[in-house]
């Protein structure tokens, strides 16, 4: 067998790779253009812009785009489901996993979610919709099969299972005593974004105590042994490196804070590691509460390292080991940011971006780029409305210009879709003749 696969090696017998972007070869060919079906926000983003759906919405307006088995339509939402906000689970956003559609709507005078629902994407139509109590939380499971939602108060918190295909209550149940609901995200995936965030992400209960997660079939809490909330309030929970990772919200006044990993069955970490510091996010706004730069939507996992933004300088660490292994320490006012490739860049006001890792002697970005360059796809860049396709030595092989914030389709050097004037483009990568 393997000398006859050699063979056909030998005799060129072998298919041709299928251009893509970023090969040094392939250049885009208009494989779409129709008329903006809905147009983005001020940012130049749609509040749900999710491409292997074909969903783009953006205030009552939700559109689905013609492709290959998607049927376009086009739905005015109610008011009440109008698609407002990028963080799903928030009141106005929106939750999708494959096929499966959920909405959360929002109500007058109340700062969350209002109401549930189902979309369905192939008619565009509302399946169900439940309201919800005041000051409820809103989650999907992983596989799309349940909306989770959580109504806690000083005392107890209830919690309601739906079937997310039918919107079939499925189980209740009740958690007595100061339960709090802290969404847990995986490394690196962002509470807020374009859309498409909340993917790897499942709701955990804390309290003052315990932490915990919740079974999917009843609702009933699986605690975590041996992890104990530390002294503060547990903002966030990050899963890394087979780890929970408890973190506070910084102290108002102090801006103290603490992040705590919980020990694991095996391996040299299962001890877990603990960090206290104030915290000082130097790319953040001063929040007005704690009068602390602190923005919970910025990650802090970038790259591969866990960041801990502490006031002397950001501490970079390997989540698994934390503190308990050499660490490097940027200088103070310099944070992390990433452009859309496998680049982790420093970044500080009033110094040049530099890669922060200093081995590989690659540039930080193509020449001619600013630092607000992102990649869309490999090779493909937007930096303001310019759009570039760059080869292997940084040379242009195409450029455009964009009137919103264009966007890949998933694959690696796949599809680019932008905006000119009021056409919606998609391009392909195709071989030059």
């Amino acid at each position: 067998m393997q000398a006859v696969v050699a063979g056909l090696l030998l005799a060129g017998c072998v298919a041709p790779q299928p251009p893509v972007f970023g090969d040094g070869e392939a250049v885009p060919e208009e494989a779409s253009r129709v008329a903006l079906p809905v147009r983005p926000g001020p940012d130049g983003t749609w509040t749900l812009n999710a491409p292997a759906a074909g969903l783009l919405g953006q205030g009552r307006t939700l559109v689905r785009l013609a492709g290959p088995g998607n049927r376009r339509w086009r739905q005015t939402l109610p008011a009440g489901f109008a698609l407002t906000a990028h963080r799903p689970g928030a009141a106005h956003s929106a939750f999708v996993r494959g096929h499966q559609v959920v909405l959360v709507g929002g109500g007058d005078g109340r700062r969350g979610p209002s109401a549930i629902a189902r979309l369905d994407p192939e008619r565009g139509l509302l399946t169900w919709q439940e309201a919800l109590p005041p000051g409820s939380r809103v989650f999907l499971s992983e596989d799309g099969r349940e909306v989770l939602t959580a109504d806690c108060h000083r005392r107890s918190c209830d919690l309601t299972g739906r079937d997310a295909w039918s919107g079939a209550l499925r189980w209740t149940h009740a958690v007595s005593g100061p339960v709090r609901v802290v969404e847990a995200c995986g490394a690196g995936v962002p509470t807020s974004g374009d859309g498409r965030g909340g993917d790897g992400c499942e709701p955990y209960l804390v309290t003052p105590d315990r932490v915990g997660t919740i079974d999917p079939d009843d609702g009933g809490p699986h605690w975590l042994k041996a992890l104990r909330p530390p002294d503060g309030t547990v903002d966030r929970v990050i899963k890394a490196a087979d780890r929970v990772i408890l973190v506070t919200a910084p102290a108002e006044g102090s801006c103290r804070a603490t992040v705590l990993a919980g020990g694991t069955e095996s391996g040299e970490g299962d001890r877990g590691w603990r960090y206290d510091f104030v915290w000082d996010q130097p790319q953040a706004a001063r929040d007005p509460h704690t009068g602390c730069r602190w923005d919970r939507a910025l990650p802090l996992t970038v790259g591969f390292p866990m960041v801990l933004p502490d006031a002397e300088g950001a501490l970079l660490v390997n989540p698994y080991f934390g503190t308990r292994r050499p660490f490097q320490r940027l200088a103070p006012g310099e944070y992390l940011v990433t452009d859309g490739t496998a680049n982790t860049i420093v970044r500080a006001p009033g110094r040049p971006d530099r890669l922060l890792s200093t081995s590989t002697g690659r540039l930080v970005r193509p020449h001619g780029l600013s630092p607000a360059a992102r990649s869309l796809t490999q090779g493909f860049w937007q930096d303001g409305r310019r759009l570039l396709l760059l080869d292997h030595r940084g040379h242009a092989l195409w450029r455009g210009t964009s009137d919103c914030q264009a966007f890949g389709h998933g694959s690696e050097g796949g599809p680019v879709t932008y905006c000119d004037g009021d056409d919606l483009v998609t391009l392909r990568p195709v071989r030059e003749d």
